[in-house]
């Protein structure tokens, strides 16, 4: 996709065209069908307008619909969500009611498309940068790790070492009790290393531009209403995840991820080795990509720091000296993987360890790297 100066109509077309071509057909059969008539209503686009591209402004869109029928599944349109129904009905049916309801309800679409973003906070992507994240304190030469979670959301990626882990034959992780269990398959013949696994984390915090509340309903509604319509299972482990994280909830600072990351990074005790996280961030952060990746690189030169990268091909900030897989993986434009990558910023400068990829999501994983 293209950036383009024009933040209407053209914007969302353009967005809600890719998406219809490479992500809705294999993940959401009722987003597929509703934006085939999508793509040619300009008064339902125009309730995204004013979004720029890299927010996704058709996905908010989406979410702004689902968000108020989640509230009230009584209305016509719930029927064809499989999660707000026990009977959904054909997908090729909706788009009709979605139309209507979108113009029935256009001012408060418009409110959520304008004051909200896309934050899913999707739990089982900590399965695939767990690892890396574990191989942090000894590449810092530490124990244990000051987490500092960038697009932290409702801060539930923060809170990796409390999960259970279990990678089938391929082993297992975290306490054995622990009331959230992450299911990822693990692909390829290299052994994911879970010797450290999970990290031990003394101090954690986490910085989002519009932090989610896990205890107040309105928020944690509006993360349900970003999964979208068919992935039940997703829904299931969000819930499951939020409750878990009410008994205690992770610190979360509402900021700029590039003015605001360098206080703290500061906060972290110095007997501590700082572990950045960021979880399909860099997608989002369009023309300061650049601009977080520096400042990264200058509070490194300072301090040792760790950076855990987990992304889609879209939200790379380098290639570099990528290994051949990656720039294959990039060639392809395959928008159902994500790349995880340990960034060692110290002094000498930046170093970037490419490690797995997986499925976008966090259902699969396939380690890459050669074992140390």
């Amino acid at each position: 996709m293209d950036p383009t100066p024009d933040n209407g109509v053209a914007v969302s077309r353009m967005v809600l065209a890719h998406l219809a071509k490479h992500d809705f057909p294999t993940r959401s059969p009722l987003y597929a069908a509703i934006a085939r008539d999508l793509l040619d209503d300009d008064e339902v686009l125009a309730l995204a307008g004013g979004v720029v591209w890299h927010e996704l402004p058709p996905m908010l869109l989406l979410a702004a619909v689902r968000h108020l029928l989640i509230a009230d599944p009584t209305e016509p349109l719930a029927a064809f969500h499989a999660d707000l129904t026990d009977s959904p009905r054909p997908p090729d049916q909706a788009y009709p009611l979605f139309r209507e309801f979108a113009l029935r309800h256009r001012e408060e679409i418009a409110s959520l498309v304008r004051s909200r973003a896309i934050q899913t906070n999707e739990v089982l992507r900590c399965a695939c940068y767990m690892p890396a994240v574990a191989l942090a304190p000894a590449a810092l030469g530490t124990a244990e790790l000051g987490l500092v979670d960038v697009g932290s959301s409702a801060g539930l990626g923060m809170l990796l070492d409390r999960y259970a882990y279990d990678y089938g034959a391929a082993g297992s992780a975290g306490p054995a009790g622990a009331p959230v269990r992450l299911r990822c398959e693990v692909r390829g013949d290299v052994a994911v290393p879970l010797d450290a696994a999970p990290p031990r984390i003394a101090h954690r915090v986490g910085l989002d531009r519009s932090p989610v509340d896990v205890r107040d309903p309105d928020d944690t509604r509006w993360l349900r209403a970003s999964v979208w319509p068919g992935q039940g299972s997703r829904v299931e482990l969000l819930l499951g995840a939020l409750e878990a994280a009410r008994a205690d909830p992770p610190r979360i600072v509402a900021g700029d991820a590039v003015r605001d990351l360098p206080a703290l990074l500061d906060e972290v005790p110095p007997q501590l080795g700082i572990c950045v996280t960021t979880s399909v961030v860099l997608t989002y952060l369009g023309g300061e990509r650049a601009a977080f990746a520096e400042t990264l690189e200058e509070a490194g030169r300072r301090r040792p720091i760790a950076w855990v990268a987990y992304d889609t091909t879209h939200g790379i900030d380098r290639i570099g000296d990528a290994p051949p897989w990656v720039r294959a993986l990039m060639d392809s434009g395959n928008v159902d993987c994500a790349l995880v990558r340990l960034s060692m910023l110290t002094a000498a400068g930046r170093e970037d360890r490419w490690l797995a990829r997986s499925g976008y999501h966090g259902e699969w994983i396939e380690w890459m790297a050669a074992p140390n």
